[in-house]
């Protein structure tokens, strides 16, 4: 299931008596975990009904959701840092056969940070019993939506395109974004509304957002500027091969366009294929206006040369990202 189902479940009081949270949305997941806390556990009496195990032996487990709660209907049990959910180990087979009888006045938790083992037998078994509840990075729609809805609990007013624009700038990371709304929304008292302007001012560039503005520099033939936005991003930490990656999909998907506008395809037709918002498609059609279909094929190709030659070992990762760079600013060059 995911957050959606969960949510829906929990106000019907109809939950598993075993879940299992995973996946990369940590904002998400901690909401639920609050949630569920406070479904489950009177007011004052939190403490009393909770118990949160790291790394337990099944026997701490079971002994935790066997306790009986104290003036509330459940006990949470939360076990963090399951070892058989990962690496090598498999769970005890008594704690596998136990599953399915832990009593109702107890919900087990096991809460993954990292994406847990699909193949081992702990989570066939939670899967088993309908416990899976994943947290996946929400969709352009979804995004925008909690932007609006975020503004709106700061008193500002964010219409749909200017939160498009956010999560383009700053990436999908709802704690990253709520920092990014909380900051906004401190910068101009004075005034209910949020714009663009003030978005592109103080919204800090994700790694996707800072590869789109260097092909933007490439494109402009910005040698300079596409240098120091890359520099930037390596005395960050930025990992080279990664901002390769981005840089090769970057290209890839401004040879979707041109492939699509052969084909003549209607810009909506564009950009429903590519997955994004109306104002980010119409710098993806600028961009790629500035190639023919074969230079960007051979954008394309000199990504994914340099990526094999790094991984093959023929090529040291130090420079061969600027050295990348280079030959797609030549080919920007020659029309």
């Amino acid at each position: 299931m995911n957050h959606l189902d969960f949510d829906a479940l929990l106000k019907k009081g109809a939950l598993p008596s075993v879940l299992l949270f995973e996946g990369e949305e940590e904002y998400l997941k901690q909401k639920a975990l609050a949630d569920l806390r406070a479904a489950l556990l009177p007011a004052g009496m939190e403490e009393l009904n909770e118990t949160t195990l790291t790394g337990p032996a099944p026997d701490e487990i079971i002994a935790s959701c066997e306790t009986l709660p104290f003036l509330a209907d459940r006990r949470l049990v939360i076990v963090r840092e399951e070892r058989s959910l990962s690496g090598r180990s498999e769970a005890d087979e008594k704690l596998l056969d136990y599953l399915p009888k832990v009593p109702p006045s107890a919900v087990l938790l096991f809460f993954c940070r990292e994406k847990p083992d699909g193949r081992k037998k702990l989570y066939a078994a939670v899967k088993k019993l309908n416990g899976i509840v994943t947290f996946s990075p929400l969709k352009d729609r979804e995004l925008a939506s909690f932007v609006t809805a975020a503004f709106r609990d700061q008193g500002k007013e964010c219409d749909e395109r200017t939160a498009e624009y956010l999560v383009f700038t700053s990436g999908s990371d709802l704690n990253q974004l709520l920092a990014e709304v909380a900051k906004i929304s401190s910068h101009n008292l004075d005034s209910t509304s949020v714009s663009p302007d003030e978005v592109a001012a103080l919204a800090t560039p994700s790694l996707e957002c800072t590869v789109f503005q260097m092909v933007d520099a490439v494109v402009a033939r910005q040698s300079s500027r596409a240098f120091a936005l890359l520099q930037n991003q390596l005395k960050q930490g930025a990992d080279r091969m990664y901002i390769l990656s981005m840089l090769l999909r970057q290209f890839r998907l401004l040879q979707h366009v041109k492939i699509m506008q052969f084909e003549k395809r209607t810009q909506e037709e564009i950009r429903s294929a590519l997955g994004v918002p109306p104002f980010a498609l119409n710098q993806y059609l600028r961009q790629a206006s500035f190639y023919t279909g074969g230079q960007v094929k051979q954008a394309v190709k000199i990504c994914f040369d340099t990526e094999y030659a790094v991984k093959s070992g023929k090529m040291n990762q130090d420079g061969a990202l600027e050295a990348a760079i280079l030959k797609i600013l030549y080919l920007s060059e020659n029309e």
